[in-house]
């Protein structure tokens, strides 16, 4: 198994300095990795401000100077993968190799159809998998040539190249088992959350432990080692990680049982506003207590 990480998820929804000080606190809390997210729209709330993420990640990465930084996820509804792989070379060598990339389809009701998109689920995987290979093509070579169906390029420069090498590692957010497939071939981490039909923890689990399997399975068939790829959680409601340390040490526990070794943690108050002064409180706890107990726990003896 990979070695336990806790990152923090941020929408860029909030003025430009109240990002800059919250990225700068993840840091400061020994968090491994902050997300910000690709929509055009806020996911969860109509009419409400939304930078863009492409942008804000480069004030994320210019505003923090060890966590590392990436958009969770970069969304086959808005990128095109010569830029995207341009774009993700250009921010590994600013941040010296701490750029996370991950992909997604993206979810339809946070932007896609403000985009014209109207891909059959047939189609929108098969462009997914060409989007993966290529992307992942880009940042492994100096030029690249591709001729799929739905991507094509003649000598794509991707020049001087990553810091990190072959490349950043690319997380792949899936769910049904044609997306899984892509994930088990390509991924350096796959990431799943319960689904907005989800209501309770039961059910979350249930749902977690069965889509765990079936990606292990894939994996395996690929002739690859489920453990050597991360297996990452976003903590999505009805989860409330912030409720209390021993809630906190119980979900991880739970969760790692069935193979999660990555935990994506929404900031305290995204979903309970009013409870935020008390939530804060417990991540302060948890990031200082908890989370360096855990990470030792997990970390095998040499």
């Amino acid at each position: 198994m990979a070695t336990l990480r806790f990152c923090a998820y941020q929408y860029q929804h909030l003025p430009l300095d109240e990002l800059a000080n919250r990225w700068a606190e993840a840091e400061r809390l020994g968090f491994e990795v902050v997300w910000n997210c690709d929509t055009v729209v806020e996911p969860d709330r109509p009419r409400h401000p939304m930078y863009d993420g492409p942008t804000t990640l480069t004030l994320m990465a210019v505003a923090t100077s060890t966590i590392r930084v990436g958009t969770l996820v970069s969304s086959l509804y808005f990128r095109q993968p010569v830029t995207l792989a341009k774009a993700t070379m250009t921010l590994d060598q600013l941040t010296g190799g701490r750029v996370e990339l991950a992909l997604g389809v993206g979810d339809p009701s946070a932007g896609g159809p403000l985009t014209g998109v109207s891909w059959s689920p047939a189609e929108q995987v098969a462009r997914f998998r060409e989007f993966v290979e290529l992307v992942d093509l880009l940042l492994r070579q100096r030029v690249t040539s591709y001729d799929g169906r739905y991507f094509r390029c003649t000598e794509a420069e991707t020049i001087p190249g990553p810091v990190q090498r072959p490349r950043p590692p690319i997380t792949i957010a899936a769910h049904g088992p044609k997306m899984l497939a892509v994930a088990a071939r390509f991924a350096d981490g796959w990431s799943s959350w319960g689904g907005y039909g989800v209501e309770t923890e039961a059910d979350f689990y249930t749902v977690t432990a069965r889509r765990c399997e079936q990606f292990d399975e894939l994996v395996e068939g690929h002739g690859r080692d489920p453990r050597s790829i991360r297996h990452s959680l976003v903590c999505f409601p009805p989860l409330t990680p912030w409720e209390s340390p021993g809630y906190f040490t119980d979900m991880v526990g739970r969760f790692g049982s069935i193979g999660i070794d990555e935990f994506v943690l929404y900031w305290p108050g995204s979903w309970r506003p009013d409870d935020a002064p008390r939530e804060r409180a417990v991540l302060e706890q948890v990031a200082t207590e908890v989370m360096p107990a855990l990470r030792a726990q997990s970390t095998p003896p040499r």
